[in-house]
């Protein structure tokens, strides 16, 4: 099998040059030695997902030449099912940022958004793969200390990708309970939103290099 195939790589999939070399570039900054790849359109997209499967993050935009609002994240979503996806695009739509939530996109970007916002993001993201579910606590006490078991599997299937509505679904619990026992995982991890915690509780576990 080619090298390339076994290297874990991010895919860009943005029309724009000077866009995708800076998607490129904040990546890499946020995940140093992550091999990106790109492609301009999601025919080329899926081209590369066919040769090196799975990779650990998908970033499109949704005005592509081959595929326009939401039809780039449906598609790119069949082609790797498990690979997280974000979205980066001008269209500050709520129905199109809803539609592509429905569809599995784990995160809706404005091309506005601050570099930081992004790259918070991206490192986010790139935890909820499941190849990171590997990962797993080498001082197990430390994380013990601050979630309970529930907690813990609730924060699991967050770092996964799961809705509050698929975690209730997996775990048997109520919608209201999983809400509640997000809203005390943030203020245990002293987290603003789930993104952060995703961030934090994988810091926790697998200490500073986990997400660097």
């Amino acid at each position: 099998m080619p090298d390339d195939q076994l290297t874990p790589f991010a895919l860009v999939v943005e029309d724009h040059p000077l866009v995708a070399d800076s998607l490129k570039a904040c990546i890499l900054d946020c995940a140093p030695g992550l091999d990106v790849d790109s492609a301009e359109s999601v025919r080329a997209a899926l081209h590369i997902v066919a040769r090196r499967p799975a990779p650990l993050l998908i970033i499109t935009d949704l005005g592509l030449t081959d595929a326009k609002g939401a039809e780039a994240v449906r598609r790119l979503r069949e082609a790797a099912p498990e690979t997280p996806l974000l979205v980066f695009t001008a269209l500050d739509d709520p129905l199109l940022r809803r539609e592509a939530k429905e569809l599995g996109a784990s995160g809706y970007l404005i091309k506005s958004t601050s570099t930081q916002t992004l790259c918070d993001e991206v490192r986010a993201v790139i935890g909820m793969h499941p190849a990171r579910q590997a990962i797993r606590p080498a001082c197990v006490g430390r994380q013990s200390r601050l979630l309970t078991p529930k907690q813990l599997a609730v924060i699991e299937e967050l770092v996964a990708g799961r809705s509050n509505k698929q975690i209730a679904a997996r775990l048997n619990l109520s919608d209201e309970t999983v809400g509640s026992h997000m809203k005390e995982i943030l203020s245990r991890l002293g987290a603003r939103n789930r993104t952060e915690a995703v961030v934090r509780y994988l810091q926790l576990i697998g200490g500073p290099d986990v997400l660097h």
